[in-house]
């Protein structure tokens, strides 16, 4: 059995302003998100993570190093697959300004049919992501032990793998919440797929996991607006 812990990124400092970085470079996690990634870190401590892979991106790789202390015998891989979308000309602006622009309209309600200025379009981004984790999951389809790989990854990303494996077109993966710093799981056992759980914060993560308790819009939204959900 091999599951996934889908696990976007802590809050940035383009979360807490309110951009859409894309793949910017210099976006970090704010003072915010670096708590956040400690609070995850203790819970995810006596979870039996095999695997820490991560979008190469600061972010998440930042988000990630608080995990891997946790887990001092393993390292962080690189997956460029499960990068961020790349935003284009879109990158960089802030969302309350993009939100007036014409097309977002289809970008909330029929993203498959859209395509960013000088940047990647949704489809070309739910085929990478989907055949990444298709990748990771094949990797370990033999083994016999159980299997947690720890995916670091981006909110939009993650929407799209989670629409996926529940069988949902494209257009509807807008309805699917991912907060920062939050986990979703998914399941591989034989030739089925399960999603296990989805948005799941770091003081939710322990009873879900069976383990003793230790110390939307584009670009997947800050996360202020959102409950936990267990």
């Amino acid at each position: 059995m091999t599951e996934i812990l889908l696990i976007r990124h802590a809050r940035s400092s383009a979360n807490a302003s309110g951009v859409l970085a894309g793949r910017a470079k210099g976006v970090h996690l704010d003072d915010q998100g670096k708590e956040q990634s400690k609070r995850l870190a203790a819970a995810l401590t006596n979870v039996p993570v095999t695997r820490l892979i991560s979008s190469p991106l600061d972010r998440c790789m930042e988000t990630a190093r608080f995990i891997a202390i946790a887990h001092p015998k393993l390292s962080i891989e690189k997956n460029s697959d499960l990068i961020e979308m790349d935003y284009g000309s879109w990158s960089g602006q802030k969302l309350s300004v993009l939100a007036k622009r014409k097309e977002w309209k289809s970008i909330q309600g029929t993203p498959s049919l859209v395509r960013f200025p000088q940047g990647e379009s949704f489809l070309e981004m739910n085929a990478r992501v989907n055949q990444a984790i298709t990748d990771i999951f094949v990797e370990h389809s033999r083994s016999k032990s159980r299997n947690v790989v720890a995916v670091f990854t981006h909110g939009d990303v993650i929407k799209a793998i989670i629409a996926h494996s529940l069988g949902l077109h494209l257009d509807a993966f807008q309805r699917i919440v991912v907060d920062p710093a939050s986990v979703s799981i998914l399941r591989q056992e034989g030739d089925s797929r399960f999603v296990i759980s989805q948005n799941v914060r770091a003081d939710g993560l322990e009873g879900l996991l069976g383990v003793r308790k230790s110390a939307t819009t584009v670009g997947g939204g800050d996360g202020s607006s959102h409950k936990r959900v267990r």
